[in-house]
């Protein structure tokens, strides 16, 4: 493994500890909350307009590098809040 590829990987594992912390924050307050589902339809919403309203940073309407940033972003957020969702529409059975 070289220097970059150690870089990717500590980022990646950085980002990574921060997208389960994140996840289980909002479980957490999820799980006090009774309009959950509400909750969690403000937060896409939030999600989805934030990263529209974060359009290319130079104005080049065809700067990839930050559309593939902000659409992988995208993804991520809402595959992770559809788990959620998931999760406390059905919750695991307890052993």
């Amino acid at each position: 493994m070289n220097a970059l590829e150690k870089s990717i990987a500590i980022a990646r594992g950085e980002a990574l500890a921060a997208h389960l912390l994140a996840s289980a924050a909002i479980q957490a307050a999820l799980a006090i909350t009774s309009n959950r589902e509400e909750v969690l339809a403000r937060m896409s919403a939030f999600i989805d307009e934030t990263l529209n309203m974060s359009g290319p940073a130079r104005g080049d309407a065809h700067d990839e590098l930050n559309t593939l940033m902000r659409e992988a972003a995208r993804v991520q957020a809402m595959q992770s809040l559809d788990a959620i969702e998931r999760m406390f529409r059905n919750p695991p059975a307890k052993v």
